[in-house]
């Protein structure tokens, strides 16, 4: 990907296509920005455009590198990431991959650039490892260390490296991309661009993910029954609950953008949201589940402003419970009997 297919991030994008231009580029660099910020596509455009053989205002695509670089296949762009199975990236994987590699000089091109995914993973004695080659790179050596947090880093590493932070993107433009690029719907990029919260790839991976769309029927069938559920729907509810919970569980962690419960936690709250809304203007404009709109009239109605406030109360009380590992079942029975006290 290049430069220009990224969306947003304009600031990190002009600072790194002067540092090319210019060649005042660093050797070492820290892209922090939570999972599905893009940090992966902005240091691969810039790789990309770092090797290309005709760059210009961004790499041109068409060149050996630029090819090679498009299909994951250039040899002097490596990917380093923790060995399948291993929590951390230890002192092994960066020594083989980085350490031991380095001083050979590039294959083809005028540099050499190290990607390291998830690089706060990386443990001390892995961190004081790479020190050293970020401290006296050769000449040709660039290493990019992609990192959800980049406080996790050690301070020799932060003082060495240019940091640059991802931003989130605007929901217009997140609403562009879906509905060009991925051909989503209008009423459907509006709630997916509200819950992905700025994050580019949470809203590609949840508007092509058909698993949302059913974590939203069950969480609007929910909050529209639950003020007149008895104790034994609560039940079957909660065992529904706990059943998609458990099958989110058994599925990869690094292919998920949210688990089950952040998602179900979410949209409740986006719901309570709407009614809230609602109740205080009046304006069906505002929401988020215009298609719902009779629902949340009927709701607004029904709700106390100090029901809705301890409706919102509950939600954070469940997602603070589940965290602590806190009974699942009462758990989420709780919730529900929140939301039908102050539904009905």
């Amino acid at each position: 990907m290049s430069f220009a297919e990224i969306i947003g991030q304009e600031d990190a994008k002009s600072l790194l296509k002067n540092a090319i231009k210019t060649g005042n580029h660093s050797h070492a660099y820290i892209f922090s920005g939570e999972k599905g910020s893009g940090k992966m596509m902005l240091a691969e455009a810039f790789a990309m455009m770092l090797q290309c053989e005709n760059p210009s205002d961004d790499a041109c695509l068409e060149c050996h590198s630029c090819k090679q670089a498009l299909s994951h296949n250039h040899p002097d762009i490596i990917y380093v990431s923790r060995e399948e199975g291993k929590s951390n990236i230890g002192v092994d994987v960066v020594r083989e991959q980085i350490i031991n590699d380095v001083d050979i000089k590039p294959y083809s091109s005028k540099y050499k650039i190290y990607i390291v995914d998830e690089a706060e993973r990386m443990n001390p004695q892995a961190q004081n490892a790479i020190l050293k080659t970020i401290e006296e790179p050769p000449e040709y050596a660039i290493i990019i260390l992609l990192s959800a947090n980049h406080n996790a880093f050690l301070q020799t590493i932060l003082s060495r490296c240019v940091l640059i932070q991802m931003k989130s993107v605007d929901s217009e433009s997140i609403k562009r991309l879906l509905q060009t690029k991925y051909e989503i719907v209008d009423y459907q990029t509006e709630m997916v661009a509200t819950f992905a919260q700025g994050n580019i790839g949470k809203a590609i991976a949840l508007a092509t993910d058909s698993r949302f769309n059913d974590v939203k029927s069950q969480v609007l069938s929910l909050c529209k029954r639950a003020g007149k559920m008895d104790e034994g729907q609560i039940a079957d509810e909660v065992k529904s609950i706990k059943e998609e919970n458990d099958k989110d569980k058994k599925e990869d962690e690094a292919e998920k953008f949210q688990g089950f419960m952040d998602q179900f936690l979410d949209l409740i709250t986006l719901w309570f949201r709407d009614v809230l809304l609602y109740k205080a203007t009046l304006k069906d404009e505002l929401l988020l589940f215009k298609e719902d709109s009779y629902d949340i009239h009927e709701q607004a109605q029904l709700c106390s402003y100090l029901g809705l406030n301890q409706i919102v109360d509950a939600i954070t009380d469940t997602r603070a419970k589940l965290n602590a590992n806190v009974n699942f079942e009462l758990t989420i029975m709780l919730l529900i009997q929140a939301i039908k006290e102050n539904t009905r």
